[in-house]
Parts: C-alpha cells; sequence; structure tokens
C-alpha cells in the first residue's frame, strides 16, 4: 500500500478518467455550458434593443408633437385674416377699387 507521505494524484486521475470513459458525459458539459453562456448573451442582447426600442419610440412621439405643432404654426401664420390685418395696419395698404384697376393686353 501507500504510505501516509504518498498522495495520490487525484487531478490526474479525474482528468484521465474524464477523457477516457466519460466523454459523452464531457460533451454533455460543454453543451450544457455553451448553452448557459449564450442564453445569457441572448438576454442581454435583448433588453439592449428593447431599451433601444422604447428610446426610438419617445423620440418618434416627440417628433410627431413637434411636427404637429409645426403644422399648426403653418396654419396659423398663413391664415388670409392675419395677413390682411398686418398689410393694412403695419403697412398701410387697402384694397384697390375696380375703377383703379388698369389691365394691359399685349
Amino acid at each position: 500500500m501507500i504510505s501516509n507521505s504518498e498522495r495520490y494524484p487525484l487531478q490526474n486521475i479525474i482528468i484521465d478518467d474524464l477523457f477516457s470513459s466519460n466523454k459523452v458525459v464531457l460533451c454533455l458539459l460543454m453543451a450544457i455550458v455553451v448553452t448557459a453562456v449564450s442564453t445569457i448573451w441572448i438576454t442581454h442582447q435583448t433588453r439592449a434593443l428593447v431599451s433601444e426600442k422604447g428610446e426610438l419610440v419617445f423620440e418618434k412621439q416627440a417628433l410627431e408633437n413637434e411636427y404637429l405643432n409645426l403644422k399648426l404654426e403653418e396654419t396659423t401664420q398663413s391664415d388670409n385674416t392675419r395677413i390682411e390685418a398686418i398689410a393694412t395696419v403695419k403697412l398701410g395698404m387697402k384694397h384697390v377699387d375696380s375703377e383703379q384697376e388698369v389691365i394691359i393686353l399685349e
């Protein structure tokens, strides 16, 4: 027998056992590790994409609100009554009477 001062090379025995007789177990262990790492990576990517989608939806809503405000401002600025009021009050313009109209024909 082996005396107390001698030690079994336990690590070498375990590694030799794994590679010699338990190749299926080793392959399954590697498959589990690869599956676990890929699951973590896919979950991380999914969360990043969901977060990015939320930011893009928020930005889209802000742009839609700005577009509606700009359309409203355009409608207000192009209103004929406002333009006529500016022309008569600020510029002192007035409508031309039909007697004062001159039509030039060539």
